[in-house]
């Protein structure tokens, strides 16, 4: 058979890689093609997503068509991942197919870098898709398509940015268990007010187990409650008037609850209505919904804003509501007072 093999670290698997994949199938005709995932790159320093999640998230894509596999091997094997080594054992292991090496742009300008990079391509069929117009010159025997482009990294979806290209599920699996969310947050906000925002996210989830709640929801509210906090105002004032232009008259300092609602919809795709409200309603406190109530306390009671609220958590603990009622008197006196 004539396999391509589509590598990467695959943190996360998204739109571009399946589109690379496709394009083998139909470009070169191939029969299958194995995704390959990364244990680590000897081009690249950075600490990578357990095996087992990024392992999860190419399966959900493999599961979509029959042609596609994954291949495990530089998985298995420990220390850096050199492709000569890989595609060595791949010949020995299936010596009646035709392997096709797939490479992007990127790949293509660091090849001489390569180990055996010269014995690698008479190994092989080594092949760069042409994802920006902008193919490097090289002088190894590599064949160079072109196929439609898909303007996005991994890296770009890991920092919260274009994940409208990753797979439905794809995305599900990542907020499902929690991977790159605290980047999504971090990259947006100060680290105080990031700091701020994850203890929000552990009280909301404290207070949804203690009142019966679903502590998934409630932690993503906590967590995304203060998205917009640093938007620049331009930018906040058309998120106002596409999304409600009647709450323009509350103070500046109050809109970005009504843009993070939009915002953690729109951009970072929770299309949640209990998320979206809680969110919008948090710095008013003007929701009764539990997990508007929720967020409302954990953000007033922060232990990070330097007074003791433990009294006011415990009550919010045994009965939200309650709890609330009490957190929006005291906000009030607050408010008199300033």
């Amino acid at each position: 058979m004539r396999i391509a093999i589509v590598g990467g670290s695959f943190d996360p698997i998204h739109n571009g890689h399946i589109q690379m994949a496709n394009q083998s199938l139909q470009a070169l005709q191939v029969d299958e093609v194995w995704f390959m995932p990364t244990s680590s790159t000897p081009l690249k320093n950075r600490e990578l997503t357990l095996d087992q999640e990024r392992l999860a998230m190419i399966d959900l894509v493999v599961q979509k068509d029959s042609r596609f596999k994954v291949c495990t091997l530089e998985l298995e094997r420990a220390g850096k991942s050199y492709t000569y080594d890989t595609l060595k054992k791949l010949i020995e292991t299936y010596p009646e197919h035709e392997f096709y090496w797939i490479i992007g742009n990127d790949q293509l300008e660091q090849f001489d870098k390569w180990y055996h990079a010269e014995k690698l391509v008479k190994m092989a069929h080594f092949v760069c898709f042409d994802r920006n117009g902008k193919l490097a010159d090289s002088k190894y025997d590599i064949m160079c398509m072109t196929m439609p482009s898909v303007p996005v990294s991994s890296s770009e979806i890991r920092m919260g940015n274009k994940l409208n290209y990753l797979p439905k599920e794809v995305l599900r699996y990542i907020y499902r268990n929690r991977l790159y969310v605290k980047d999504f947050v971090a990259s947006r906000l100060t680290e105080k007010r990031y700091k701020h925002s994850l203890s929000v996210a552990k009280l909301c989830e404290e207070f949804a187990l203690n009142n019966g709640y679903d502590m998934h929801i409630a932690y993503y509210i906590g967590l995304f409650h203060d998205i917009a906090k640093y938007m620049p105002k331009d930018e906040m004032v058309k998120w106002m008037n596409s999304i409600c232009p009647e709450n323009m008259e509350y103070p500046v300092a109050v809109w970005h609850g009504f843009v993070g609602a939009a915002v953690t919809k729109d951009i970072f795709l929770i299309d949640d209505p209990i998320v979206y409200n809680a969110i919008y309603h948090h710095v008013l406190g003007t929701s009764q919904d539990p997990y508007a109530m929720m967020v409302f306390c954990a953000d007033k009671l922060d232990f990070l804003r330097g007074y003791d609220s433990s009294k006011l958590i415990e009550i919010c603990n045994k009965d939200i509501k309650e709890g609330f009622e009490l957190v929006v008197q005291q906000n009030r006196e607050y408010l008199k007072r300033g």
